[in-house]
């Protein structure tokens, strides 16, 4: 039969293989290299996981290209090189992961100047991201040594990857314990009064822009979290701290305190739009109607209901339409929002 015989024809990258003076690039110019990569070729995962491949690879997606290549060539192989480092494949996550050396490399990358080339932002938070979810211990125990790490993410916030990359630290850490571990570095770091921040008439709109749909997505996520956990579970730190009364005041205040603008305005209306979207908003009543407790100074919890949201609506409706004739669309979207409910 057919099959007692060897048809198996080796593949170029076979055939260059079989050379001592193979190189990266020669390889990375195959196009059937990322195919061979996850079809678990052997030999050239044990040529990818060489100390000398896995820097030059990390190298490729954090070192701007010569700006003499054509554009379309440009980031070809920086492109290929973070398919490569995040093909899934366990060699290259195992050596990735537990070299701190090529850790190093990737996060000097966050150390640049902004603004960051929104190509290898990309490539990078995707190389990261995938460390996250797949060596999550070592990762999050590295980037916990660095003291900066949360303000150089933050310094480069108006690049969409870094948005990504807050969020895979949010949702894609498991187990459950390690992940609350994680919820409350980043809670310990200000992750969210630092978000807030961002959202105020001297920034740039693009970094407001940004901090607000953070934020946005970080109120989602944990609520969608926080439905799938069990009772006992521990809440949301950052979704406690989101939701507090010091935190929408400060909001509150950033719009429309000083100068204002209307970009301010209207990434701080998306938050709060965002805060009104469920009824486990116990803050809303709270805040706005002053309701406290009894047996102490805090607002009492309760429950979010349709006559809360109305107020809600109509007040900021009423501050808008009083203080900043500049923001029709915000106003808009408040009373479509309240028709809505």
């Amino acid at each position: 039969m057919f099959w007692k015989f060897d048809l198996h024809n080796n593949s170029h990258i076979d055939q260059l293989l079989d050379r001592e003076d193979v190189t990266l690039r020669e390889l990375i110019e195959e196009d059937d290299v990322l195919q061979e990569c996850k079809a678990q070729n052997r030999r050239l995962l044990l040529f990818l996981s060489q100390d000398h491949c896995m820097q030059e690879l990390v190298s490729l997606i954090t070192t701007e290209p010569p700006a003499d290549l054509e554009e379309k060539c440009r980031f070809k192989f920086p492109n290929i090189a973070c398919e490569l480092l995040t093909s899934d494949v366990s060699i290259i996550n195992d050596k990735l992961g537990s070299d701190e050396s090529l850790l190093e490399m990737l996060y000097h990358f966050l150390e640049q100047d902004p603004p960051l080339n929104p190509l290898l932002a990309s490539f990078f938070s995707k190389t990261i991201g995938n460390l996250i979810a797949r060596k999550t211990e070592q990762v999050v125990a590295f980037l916990k040594k660095k003291e900066g790490f949360i303000g150089l993410v933050l310094k480069h916030i108006d690049a969409s990857a870094m948005m990504d990359l807050l969020l895979r630290l949010i949702s894609c850490v498991e187990p459950a314990p390690l992940r609350q571990e994680v919820l409350h570095w980043l809670n310990e770091e200000r992750l969210v009064q630092r978000l807030i921040e961002l959202i105020h008439t001297g920034k740039d709109e693009e970094r407001q822009s940004n901090a607000s749909q953070t934020l946005c997505d970080i109120i989602r996520l944990s609520r969608d979290q926080a439905n799938q956990m069990q009772e006992n579970v521990e809440s949301d730190p950052l979704l406690a701290v989101l939701e507090s009364q010091e935190i929408v005041a400060g909001l509150l205040k950033n719009m429309f305190e000083g100068e204002r603008s209307e970009a301010s305005i209207v990434n701080g209306t998306q938050v709060l739009l965002t805060l009104l979207e469920t009824r486990r908003s116990g803050w809303v009543s709270a805040f706005f109607l002053n309701a406290s407790d009894s047996r102490s100074n805090s607002p009492t919890p309760v429950s979010y209901t349709f006559m809360t949201a109305c107020l809600v609506f109509r007040k900021l409706s009423l501050i808008l339409s009083e203080q900043c004739c500049c923001c029709s669309k915000t106003l808009k979207t408040l009373h479509h929002q309240e028709q809505i409910l």
